[in-house]
């Protein structure tokens, strides 16, 4: 125990004397959502492969963890050594987290057959949105992005729009049910003059009132957006693994990831907060700084005080309503 006095100011003493601290005190939101009956019922379902030898973490254990760092905005594996170091999550987590050799050699025994499992778990997590969500249209939207990559990695090209080599994946959204025609003949222009003096041009084929029109089409240009959140917000972009098919595996985590935030925005937010993105959901609600002390039998985590003031009761009213799973 060390305690020193600051030299721009004595009356400022600085010691290492005090209890456990962790800056993601928030997470027990996170855990109370990943460990809920309908949530668990999920990771339950899965049937990964394996053929490891007295496996020290099941496969499904070693996923939940990766996701838990994505969702948390940690990008780099070995983040998992600082992990298995913080109190806070060896508490509200109720597992030991795995070292980062073992995050990659997780990734390194995934087969063909793992990944049918992650799109499945994906597609029952969005079946759940589903349900959830009073939303009578589906535009299925589908653009590209691009993903740098160094060195001589597996099934990499040359991009003529980004005159770089690297990935190019496709990715759909689910918005609204439509199919374009043929290019072929005439085709309907709306111009769209905004209240900010631009002008927009939309060109389709569709027959329904120029309002329905701008609505549909606003829409499918909310892909750019989730692009961006998938690839800023979730390391969807993270392709440094040398194996195509880890960086696969690796996309598929950071989908799920995602949609797990979508259905946990859909039950733990306000209305007007479910269009919040991941960097904010974790600036107000999981990234907030707690100390843990013991009385008797009994851990306590102590959060600021100042989530409270600051977000009107959005932590606890968060709480009751990820609780409410647990009845």
């Amino acid at each position: 125990m060390t305690q020193k006095v600051l030299p721009s100011n004595h009356l400022v003493a600085v010691s290492d004397n005090g209890a456990p601290i962790t800056s993601d005190g928030g997470n027990v939101l996170l855990s109370m959502f990943l460990n809920s009956p309908v949530v668990s019922r999920l990771f339950n379902n899965v049937e990964f492969n394996d053929n490891r030898k007295n496996p020290r973490y099941a496969k499904v254990e070693l996923l939940l963890q990766m996701l838990i760092q994505v969702i948390e905005g940690y990008r780099n594996d070995n983040v998992a050594d600082y992990l298995i170091q913080d109190i806070e999550h060896r508490l509200v987590y109720a597992q030991n987290m795995a070292s980062q050799p073992t995050i990659s050699r997780f990734l390194s025994h995934l087969t063909n057959e793992d990944i049918d499992e992650l799109q499945e778990l994906n597609r029952r997590i969005v079946s759940l949105i589903d349900e959830r969500s009073a939303n009578t249209e589906l535009v299925l939207d589908l653009d590209s992005t691009y993903f740098e990559t160094f060195g001589h990695q597996e099934k990499i090209g040359f991009n003529y729009h980004y005159l770089n080599i690297g990935y190019h994946p496709l990715i759909m959204t689910d918005e609204f049910e439509y199919q374009a025609a043929s290019w072929d003949k005439a085709r309907r222009v709306i111009v769209l003059n905004d209240e900010h003096g631009g002008t927009q041009f939309i060109v389709t084929n569709l027959s329904l009132p120029q309002k329905d029109i701008v609505r549909v089409y606003r829409k499918r240009a909310a892909i750019e957006d989730i692009i961006r959140e998938l690839k800023g917000g979730f390391a969807f972009g993270k392709t440094d693994s040398s194996s195509f098919f880890a960086n696969k595996a690796r996309m598929w985590i950071s989908v799920i990831a995602s949609n797990l935030m979508r259905l946990m925005k859909s039950i733990a937010l306000d209305d007007q907060q479910q269009s919040w993105t991941i960097n904010t959901f974790r600036d107000r609600l999981l990234k907030i700084g707690g100390r843990v002390t013991k009385h008797a039998r009994k851990v306590i985590l102590t959060l600021d005080s100042r989530i409270q003031e600051q977000f009107d009761g959005l932590f606890w009213r968060a709480w009751e309503r990820l609780n409410a799973l647990w009845q």
